[in-house]
């Protein structure tokens, strides 16, 4: 049994942006911004990541 797998590539549709943290020095958020509504729909961080609620460098950016 074969199977292929088609991703689709979205390097056109989405921006990684680095913003420090205001809380620990050094430490960066990476948030994800889509292009096409300018808004950020994802990060690294643990505030997103475990509990789905957007940080500072998600707000920063602009998030719906």
């Amino acid at each position: 049994m074969q199977f292929s797998i088609l991703v689709e590539s979205d390097q056109d549709k989405y921006e990684t942006i680095m913003i420090e943290s205001k809380i620990r020095e050094g430490v960066f958020h990476k948030v994800v911004k889509d292009l096409e509504s300018g808004k950020a729909v994802s990060c690294s961080c643990k505030c997103w990541s475990k509990g789905n609620k957007p940080c500072v460098g998600m707000r920063t950016i602009g998030y719906e």
